[in-house]
């Protein structure tokens, strides 16, 4: 069963969150069937970033915060990107692509590679490979949402 719960914010925002969700899975993960995304409209400017996405205690658990004020701060267009951007990063770790390891000290596995010539956690935040690919991926997706929902 997938669950999606989204609070914070104003009611239209979480509206959109939602919708958005929705559509990112199926596009992006059509065959997932166990997956929890609890999206948290909230106040990420001041932790230096529109949003955030990190697994929750199980691999199917995943939690974004998006700051609130995103859709008035700059546009609506903004915060579809950023939303889809963050939705990547749930699809790059439902499918495996980036994993967390704990075991023998934190690192970051980008497609089970661990950095053994290159330690994720020190490359700089725009050449991180999964931050490349949810760059590259969140403007055809919102894109093709906006065209989708508006058709």
């Amino acid at each position: 069963m997938i669950g999606v719960e989204v609070t914070g914010g104003l009611k239209k925002d979480r509206e959109l969150a939602d919708e958005i969700v929705w559509w990112c899975m199926e596009t992006l993960m059509p065959r997932h069937r166990v997956m929890n995304i609890d999206v948290k409209l909230t106040k990420t400017f001041e932790g230096g970033a529109e949003g955030f996405c990190y697994q929750g205690d199980d691999d199917r658990d995943f939690i974004i915060e998006i700051d609130h004020r995103l859709s008035r701060m700059k546009s609506k267009e903004d915060f579809i990107e950023c939303i889809m951007h963050e939705m990547v990063h749930v699809w790059q770790g439902a499918t495996g692509r980036i994993k967390d390891r704990v075991r023998g000290g934190y690192k970051k596995l980008w497609k089970c590679k661990d950095g053994k010539y290159r330690n994720y956690l020190k490359t700089e935040y725009m050449k991180q490979p999964w931050e490349i690919q949810a760059y590259k991926m969140q403007g055809p997706l919102a894109e093709a949402f906006m065209k989708e929902i508006k058709g």
